[in-house]
């Protein structure tokens, strides 16, 4: 009797025989294809990975490469501790061209961290690397939430198609399970909730899976406004890292944008250094030779300097200097530069200035700066320049803008050699050199 209870046990309909083959089909095929989207997703995400840890250690060490060329460990400290805040961001080392370390932010050893290296450019040339190291904790944990989610759909998709083989297979089960969807007509509102219960009209298998379904959508409704609750509080983080994202690149561009007028500029009298001049010239030099544009060149330079600062000391020499910086900037007409190029010695470009242009605009200089002395505190200090200027033509223009500034710095000597407080333009200079020689 007992071998025969075993035997109906495992007694197979039609109905069972055609519910299981096609669950198996179903169980089988949803598994195979959920693990290869698992893996497709797997792969797009490490290649998201790959690609944003490339973009944003390019972008971090464009904005590094000036803070490594100055040795400037304090800022680039600031800058790595400010970057490994973000949540992404959990390591950065700033590595110089010699292998030395300039900066360390964050845990280098944290396993979940995908590390990359860029080199740090300036002009081209590698100053030194760049290692960031990405988290990929939320991407894993995405991955796993991707899991779970895959799983339940696939119980849900197994679960119906059995329902309607049964449906399909039996009226006695066609009749309860139509009273069971009807009941289900309409019974979710606009925020998800299962308002409807389905009615227990037996106490067989029908009745318990109703009762079951009734207990179900009470915990589906409480999960479910407790996932609302969950993603409310996700988006209103994400929205908050998305602003701390969007003032940390305005911010870092800021700095970036200082760091650049900080290199072309002097800090002293506000005008552009010698970094900026060379540049200048070398673009402005091109122009000339390619349109045939006529340009001068003054190389200023304030007499006696040396003794100005031994009398009234440093803090009097840099008065003079910016007082003079801003009495030639005054006498030069818009469209031309002028750049501190070392302690005392400033350069002035007059574009588009033939030699009786630059001699005009020299004379201007040098009368405003004679008649006006600078002041320090209650002492009135006495200053002249000495000028020296060279025009573009054909032969200095093709040597480049390193000959037009010696042609001009060689008049500038000349002037000061003369009794100072004087103007003397290159051309003239050669004149006079010819002369010497007929007259020899």
């Amino acid at each position: 009797m007992n071998r025969s209870k075993f035997s109906n046990l495992f007694r197979f309909g039609v109905r069972q025989k055609v519910l299981l083959i096609l669950m198996s089909v179903l169980l089988i095929g949803l598994t195979i294809s959920g693990w290869l989207a698992l893996k497709q997703e797997e792969r797009d995400t490490l290649k998201e990975i790959n690609q944003r840890g490339s973009d944003i250690s390019r972008f971090v060490a464009k904005s590094l490469a000036y803070s490594v060329v100055g040795y400037d460990y304090h800022t680039l400290q600031l800058l790595l501790d400010e970057i490994t805040l973000a949540e992404d961001i959990g390591y950065a080392k700033v590595v110089n061209i010699k292998g030395n370390t300039m900066a360390e932010a964050g845990n280098g050893n944290d396993t979940r961290l995908v590390i990359f290296h860029q080199d740090i450019r300036l002009d081209d040339e590698i100053v030194g690397n760049l290692s960031l190291g990405l988290s990929t904790a939320n991407t894993l944990l995405r991955l796993e939430s991707q899991k779970f989610a895959l799983i339940k759909r696939e119980a849900f998709v197994i679960f119906m198609i059995a329902l309607g083989e049964f449906l399909a297979l039996s009226f006695i089960i066609i009749r309860p399970v139509s009273i069971m969807s009807e009941s289900l007509n309409d019974s979710v509102d606009e925020n998800g909730q299962i308002v409807g219960q389905v009615p227990v009209i037996s106490e067989d298998e029908f009745g318990k899976l109703a009762r079951q379904f009734n207990l179900l959508s009470t915990q589906l409704n409480e999960a479910n406004l407790r996932l609302q609750s969950k993603i409310d509080v996700a988006d209103k983080q994400l929205i908050q890292n998305n602003r701390q994202l969007v003032k940390q690149s305005e911010e870092l561009q800021r700095i970036n944008e200082e760091f650049r007028k900080m290199s072309v500029t002097d800090s002293l009298t506000g005008l552009h250094n010698r970094r900026h001049f060379e540049e200048l010239m070398k673009t402005e030099m091109e122009m000339s030779l390619r349109h045939g544009d006529v340009n001068s060149i003054l190389v200023i330079d304030i007499d006696h300097f040396k003794k100005i600062n031994d009398c009234y000391g440093h803090p009097g020499g840099d008065t003079v200097l910016k007082q003079v910086a801003e009495k030639l900037k005054a006498n030069l007409r818009k469209t031309d530069i002028l750049c501190r190029v070392g302690g005392e010695e400033f350069v002035a470009l007059c574009k588009r200035a033939d030699k009786s242009a630059a001699l005009a605009i020299a004379e201007k200089m040098r009368r405003d700066i004679e008649s006006k002395p600078t002041r320090f505190g209650d002492e009135k200090i006495s200053v002249t320049i000495s000028i020296g200027i060279s025009t573009t033509n054909h032969l200095n223009v093709s040597q480049g803008a390193e000959e037009l500034y010696r042609q001009a710095d060689a008049a500038v000597y000349h002037s000061k050699d003369q009794g100072r407080n004087q103007i003397t333009h290159y051309d003239d200079l050669l004149q006079s050199k010819s002369s010497q020689v007929f007259v020899s």
